[in-house]
């Protein structure tokens, strides 16, 4: 969760789901921005048709099963529920909707049990799809980048986890606020020093991860090939000196997501 765009939630929710089901966790991604995006990382374009997603389940035209699918078609992977446009409309169409808050949380209690990690994937909007997504989740992670503007948005995001915790949704807790998109310049680095400044002065709930996500051009490499780190680095056969450099600049940032995703199942155990 994260009211500012371009801090990498769709890259973060989906490499460390992957990381997650790497690591023999059974792992749902549920893709909340009318975007679309962490689909297209799935396997699922945006321009499909398709009328199984995560607005026709909110909706009420489709039931949770129906709208499951696997990551890239492919057996051994992680299970989604795609999004596209048409989430847009939930604003308006359940705007006047009572108890319009909990239809997410209620239309996946039926499969609770079958999975470990359920990540949703929210838009940079602070709507009623957002509001879904709190209320559903058990735990908020906040995705921030080292631009001077990061600090700026968290009293909304604050804002929003305390009147869901005080309303409808007494158990979430935010985990906590990983570093993402950092690069190895002054810039970021007083960015990072405020963020957590900030974190320690105002008593902010939730721990700042260890872990931190550097800027690496291959991760921006995976949306045009519509995957994640993981199977991006797979595709480079370091038979040559340039192919293996391309390796270890994609395995160095899956190593990230996979750090990140042991330090997520730590915090959340202890």
């Amino acid at each position: 969760l994260n009211f500012k765009g371009g801090v990498g939630k769709t890259t973060t929710t989906v490499n460390v789901a992957k990381a997650l089901h790497d690591m023999n966790y059974r792992v749902l991604v549920i893709d909340a921005d009318p975007q679309g995006n962490a689909s297209k990382l799935m396997g699922k374009r945006i321009d499909e048709g398709n009328d199984s997603t995560l607005y026709q389940l909110m909706m009420g035209a489709k039931n949770i099963n129906d709208c499951r699918f696997l990551e890239q078609d492919k057996d051994d992977s992680f299970e989604f529920v795609p999004s596209n446009h048409d989430l847009g409309n939930v604003e308006w169409q359940l705007s006047n909707q009572m108890g319009r808050e909990g239809i997410l949380k209620k239309a996946i209690r039926p499969i609770l049990d079958d999975y470990d990690f359920i990540l949703i994937d929210c838009s940079p909007i602070d709507g009623v799809v957002t509001h879904n997504a709190v209320t559903a989740s058990d735990y908020i992670i906040v995705p921030l980048n080292g631009e001077p503007f990061a600090v700026d948005g968290m009293g909304r995001i604050l804002q929003r986890y305390r009147e869901t915790k005080e309303t409808v949704n007494e158990k979430i807790e935010i985990l906590g606020y990983v570093f993402n998109l950092i690069k190895k310049c002054s810039l970021h680095e007083d960015t990072k020093r405020t963020l957590r400044e900030q974190h320690a002065k105002r008593n902010w709930p939730g721990k700042i991860f260890n872990t931190e996500i550097k800027q690496n051009v291959k991760i921006s490499e995976t949306s045009g090939k519509y995957t994640n780190i993981f199977d991006f680095m797979n595709t480079f056969s370091r038979s040559s000196f340039l192919s293996r450099n391309k390796w270890e600049s994609a395995n160095s940032a899956a190593e990230q997501y996979r750090q990140l995703a042991a330090e997520i199942v730590e915090s959340i155990n202890g």
